[in-house]
């Protein structure tokens, strides 16, 4: 079983995504916390646990502890530093990617269709998969 962690403050978004996740396959699930603070709350609590994330997807413009911060904290601290982020936003800003960009991380733009978000939710899947294989 596959568990992403999925880090938005839109309830929309990630109601959205969960389904997509559902509809593309059944070894996945998807923890949704809705805050940065939350998600490093979640993972301090999951270390060690054979059910920790294989991926963490983030959403970059959060009230509080915002996406950038969230990163930042997470690639800064020797026992997260390893885990997969991909950083999942409506932002354009070149600032954005460069951030992401700094700390190896990719960043996706959120898509309109649900088609491509299930494309998405499959390529997803696949980093949780080669992560399981090495």
């Amino acid at each position: 079983m596959h568990q992403i962690l999925w880090v938005d403050d839109d309830k929309d978004d990630l109601e959205l995504f969960c389904e997509a996740v559902r509809d593309v396959s059944e070894e996945a699930t998807v923890v949704p916390v809705h805050s940065g603070q939350e998600a490093v709350d979640y993972l301090e609590r999951k270390e060690g646990h054979p059910d920790f994330p294989c991926l963490m997807v983030l959403d970059m413009n959060m009230p509080g502890l915002s996406g950038r911060d969230t990163l930042a904290r997470l690639r800064g601290n020797d026992r997260f530093s390893n885990l997969p982020i991909i950083v999942f936003t409506t932002s354009n800003s070149p600032l954005d990617r460069m951030f992401c960009d700094k700390f190896g991380v990719e960043m996706l733009t959120k898509p309109v269709e649900y088609d491509a978000l299930r494309t998405l939710a499959r390529k997803l899947l696949q980093v949780c998969r080669c992560r399981q294989e090495s």
